[in-house]
């Protein structure tokens, strides 16, 4: 297959468009790879799925023998080479099950059904992942809500203890408690996919998700006993509930939280705590969306002056204020700061691009918090090129799919993931990673953020 080699000289000023981009195509290709290609969780029996009879599935771009039912907790993000194909170490898999890492995947998926149903009358094969996307999604749903649940009925972290050997299918309780915003995000998979069903299954999924928002309204008093991190994660995913419902009672919960939250962040929280601020601001921006109020434009503006103030145009990158010459940059932070900064700028043009290419450039490529980056799409791939039209003047630049400092997974045998954490050196201005490990639940929500809030900017 031909590739785009490029112009003779390079232009490698970035736009906001291709940042854009190329988040979108390491998201994408991200979520592919973990699902269809890892192995890194319980696996679907082709048997028990119809994954393969789905009309014009092409079985040379995507792995259908072995997709993911649920994700483990941990991994090691090095892959091993056997006969010119990458796997990863099956040795090395911690067994745990999160809700979290799992809801995220299957709302991903359905994002990505989303994306993939733009192909229709354009490109028949891209069209049928829409339609495996769901159905596997649909499958993991039947399975959290089947082997991820307490004697209570609400889905709770597990571990699989599955004997090899013997195979039957064998997954045992953590004895934890269970958290209110990981019930809202269980309540946004079922809700969505319900979506994509017709029938009996299409009532079955919303009645399902309803039985969940019922339950936050008949024991909404809870919420007031939970910590400042699970409150910003519950207000994120009733908003995301509203926006795939347009259900107007929960709104009146969404804006009870919102208040809870801002009153905490008012009296206690620190401007340095960046994944906060991000969460809040994101919180509030989306508020203002679904609710015309401006006194949630007033604070999500408020809150984004803050976190634009971090930015050091000299550094070319945001920073925290610190005494030590190190400072520990999670992936959290990175991502959801540029997240913050794009849904920003579009909602109200007041966010210099620079500041979102050279955190983009800085903090995330160069720092090395993502191992490695999806490929550049081939020539005859519809998605290299604008609105999908395989038109030579319609051939987009391979900046809009990855920067060439970066090595592919095949070039590194590293798996395209964040890992947790990067430290800055003040002194030497350098970046060190300091331990190379993949865990779902710093990837799954983070690539399905990306893919949410860059299909909802306004």
């Amino acid at each position: 297959m031909l590739r785009y080699i490029g112009p003779f000289l390079r232009m490698n000023k970035l736009s906001l468009e291709q940042v854009e981009s190329q988040l979108f195509h390491l998201s994408k290709e991200s979520i592919k790879q973990l699902v269809f290609n890892s192995k890194c969780g319980i696996i679907l029996d082709p048997k028990e799925s119809n994954l393969k009879n789905i009309p014009n599935i092409d079985i040379s771009t995507i792995n259908l023998n072995s997709p993911l039912l649920c994700i483990y907790k941990k991994a090691n993000p090095k892959l091993k080479s056997k006969n010119n194909k990458l796997y990863w170490d099956e040795d090395d898999f911690k067994k745990d099950i999160n809700i979290s890492s799992n809801g995220y995947m299957t709302l991903a998926l359905l994002e990505l059904a989303d994306y993939y149903k733009k192909f229709k009358d354009i490109d028949k094969k891209k069209y049928a992942l829409s339609n495996a996307y769901v159905e596997l999604a649909k499958k993991q749903l039947e399975f959290y809500a089947s082997n991820l649940r307490n004697l209570e009925g609400v889905f709770v972290d597990k571990k699989d203890c599955t004997d090899p050997l013997i195979g039957k299918l064998k997954i045992k309780d953590k004895n934890k408690g269970f958290k209110f915003w990981e019930q809202a995000l269980l309540m946004n998979a079922f809700y969505k996919c319900s979506t994509y069903l017709e029938g009996e299954a299409k009532e079955s999924y919303k009645n399902f998700s309803l039985d969940i928002l019922n339950m936050f309204l008949e024991f909404k008093d809870e919420i007031y006993d939970i910590s400042f991190e699970d409150r910003c994660n519950l207000c994120l995913n009733l908003n995301i509930f509203y926006t795939y419902s347009k259900i107007e009672d929960v709104k009146p919960l969404i804006l009870d939280v919102f208040d809870l939250l801002y009153e905490e962040y008012s009296n206690s929280l620190s401007d340095d705590k960046i994944q906060y601020l991000c969460l809040m601001y994101l919180n509030s921006a989306f508020l203002f969306k679904h609710t015309n109020m401006f006194k949630f434009k007033r604070i999500s503006n408020k809150i984004n002056d803050i976190l634009k103030n971090h930015y050091d145009k000299d550094l070319c990158m945001f920073i925290k204020a610190t005494e030590s010459k190190e400072i520990k940059f999670s992936c959290d932070e990175i991502v959801l700061y540029l997240i913050s900064m794009i849904y920003q700028y579009h909602l109200e043009d007041d966010v210099d691009e620079k500041i979102i290419t050279d955190v983009f450039k800085s903090q995330l490529i160069d720092s090395g918090i993502v191992l490695s980056w999806p490929d550049i799409p081939t020539l005859d791939d519809v998605e290299h090129y604008k609105d999908f039209s395989s038109k030579p003047e319609n051939l987009l630049d391979d900046q809009y799919f990855k920067l060439p400092t970066i090595p592919t997974p095949e070039m590194s045998e590293f798996a395209p993931i964040f890992i947790k954490y990067v430290v800055y050196n003040k002194e030497k201005h350098t970046f060190k990673a300091r331990k190379s490990s993949f865990d779902s639940r710093k990837n799954l929500n983070l690539f399905f953020l990306i893919l949410y809030t860059l299909s909802k900017t306004p």
